[in-house]
Order: structure tokens, then C-alpha cells, then sequence
């Protein structure tokens, strides 16, 4: 089954990453306040099922909602690590979301804190 997705979402954008080594990076295109959520567009699997492990290429990606694993295909991919977040990870009934912690700026890098298992996974101190 293949379905269509595409980022509807244009208060956002790709820029490079102001974080050293991190590549792309998301950046909001206007101001935007605390609680302003940016929807995860994406594909969901059954954490440890035969999809997890076929798609270990985006390991570096998923986002964990409850036993599932999102594959983000959107703008939140682009959401790298901070140690000072400005975004957190909301998970809304079937919906997941980067949801803003506080106000930020035009032109402001969007970031959100890895969990322990991430960071040890993928070399994060």
C-alpha cells in the first residue's frame, strides 16, 4: 500500500544547521509563540517488527510514540538535538507533534533534546 504524503506546513524551512556537524537543519520562516505545534507527517511502525528493522537506514530519524516508531517525512525530520531545546515532542492520541517551548524568532534553528537512548545511540554527550 503506498500512500501520498506531502509538508503543507510552510512556516517552516531547510536551511544549514547552525549546530557544527549536524547538516540541515529546520528554521521557522516567521515568528512563531510557545505551544505552536508543527505536526509530524510520517510513517508509523511496530517498534522491533520486521518494518523496524528493514527501515534501520532511518534509525537516526524515528521519533517514539508509545510502541510505535515514526519515520518522519516532513519538516520535523529535519529537527536536530540541543542540550537547550526550543521545541519538545508531543504525543496527542494517534498524532505526534513538535510542539515550541517558547517564542522564537524568523530565522531561528528549531531543536528539540534527544532522549538518553538517542543520544547514546547516535554519540550525543
Amino acid at each position: 500500500m503506498l500512500t501520498t504524503m506531502d509538508e503543507l506546513d510552510d512556516r517552516f524551512y531547510r536551511a544549514r544547521s547552525t549546530i557544527p556537524g549536524a547538516g540541515a537543519g529546520l528554521f521557522a520562516r516567521i515568528a512563531l509563540r510557545a505551544g505552536d505545534r508543527l505536526a509530524v507527517i510520517g510513517v508509523r511502525v511496530r517498534r522491533g517488527s520486521a518494518a523496524d528493522r528493514y527501515t534501520a537506514f532511518a534509525d537516526e530519524y524515528k521519533l517514539r510514540a508509545g510502541d510505535d516508531l515514526i519515520i518522519p517525512c516532513g519538516a520535523a525530520a529535519l529537527a536536530n538535538h540541543s542540550p537547550q531545546p526550543n521545541l519538545r515532542k508531543v504525543v496527542d492520541g494517534d498524532d505526534v507533534f513538535l510542539e515550541l517551548l517558547r517564542d522564537v524568532g524568523a530565522g531561528e534553528e528549531l531543536c528539540f533534546e534527544y532522549t538518553d537512548y538517542a543520544r547514546e545511540r547516535f554519540g550525543f554527550a
